[in-house]
């Protein structure tokens, strides 16, 4: 018994200058970046006419336009989105010896977009639109009708990031429209629209 006592009583400072090691905290993990599923886009296209302005006469020309066009995009995940395109065309071509006709098209059209991506900067999409269109023509000084009619357009494309808010895209475009309005004292009436086009712009995500 006192020899026990003993080796205590020697081990207790020892003991006493020993320090209690913590355990290491556990690393906070870093929450992920917040990405806004909005975007927008700013686009110009050239639409080559599939078809001529007017039902009756044999030695017309077609109207090619260009195209500006303003796109809000909602991603509903890393593939899907919603799109509400506010867009207008506008064409200009001589016609008959000094007759020039001139082509005005606004639309709004919502619309559907599917993005495949083949790398952090390469996507793939395809997307459609359908939506209210209004088309006015008019012959430089003579005459000027306007019409209201369905919109459609379909396009094929691909983008590339520049960074995460900045893309840059490249499309072909199939769109077209039913309004067809006629000018009465002539009996002029015109043919439903669609044309082959390109569109290229900037997208930017918020």
């Amino acid at each position: 018994m006192k020899k026990t006592l003993a080796i205590i009583a020697l081990a207790a400072p020892a003991i006493a200058g020993t320090a209690t090691v913590a355990p290491a905290p556990a690393p906070t993990p870093t929450p992920a970046p917040v990405v806004s599923p909005w975007a927008v886009e700013l686009g110009v296209g050239y639409n080559k006419a599939a078809r001529n302005v007017f039902k009756e006469y044999t030695d017309q020309k077609k109207v090619n336009t260009w195209s500006w066009d303003i796109t809000g995009v909602y991603n509903l995940d890393d593939n899907n989105a919603l799109t509400l395109r506010l867009g207008y065309a506008y064409g200009n071509r001589q016609m008959w010896g000094d007759g020039r006709v001139i082509t005005n098209t606004w639309s709004l059209m919502p619309g559907y977009r599917y993005t495949y991506a083949l790398d952090d900067q390469w996507s793939l999409f395809a997307g459609a639109n359908v939506g209210i269109v209004n088309w006015a023509w008019k012959d430089k000084g003579f005459c000027h009708e306007s019409g209201w009619g369905f919109g459609y357009s379909a396009e094929l494309g691909v983008s590339y990031a520049i960074c995460p808010q900045w893309n840059v895209f490249a499309a072909y475009q199939f769109s077209g429209n039913t309004a067809n309005p006629t000018y009465q004292p002539y009996e002029a009436a015109t043919k439903e629209q669609n044309f082959h086009g390109v569109r290229i712009g900037v997208g930017y995500t918020f």
